[in-house]
């Protein structure tokens, strides 16, 4: 039998001076089809930190060199993403939940 596989998608706008913005809770259209990620991938336009499941956990830093940021499937199961923009502009942000 066919499994498909479901995924998101969602760009937005995080604005500078956001701390542990939370994914789950703000991005209505991510984690909808996508409730435990095995795999995601992060791209944006400007440094940023990242925090998987969890805002006591040490932060990712993403610099805009190194994005995007992919996990590989399976590394660890992400129930929510948390975002820190402290570069001092918005950062466009793509997320991808497979």
């Amino acid at each position: 039998m066919f499994n498909p596989i479901q995924y998101d998608y969602k760009e937005f706008d995080l604005t500078t001076g956001n701390s542990n913005y939370d994914v789950k809770e703000e991005v209505l259209e991510l984690f909808s089809n996508v409730t435990v990620a095995r795999r995601v991938i992060i791209k944006t336009n400007k440094n940023i930190s990242i925090k998987f499941n969890n805002t006591n956990l040490p932060a990712i830093t993403l610099d805009i060199g190194d994005s995007p940021f992919q996990m590989p499937e399976g590394f660890m199961e992400v129930h929510n993403i948390f975002l820190t923009n402290a570069s001092g502009d918005t950062a466009a942000i793509k997320i991808w939940l497979v």
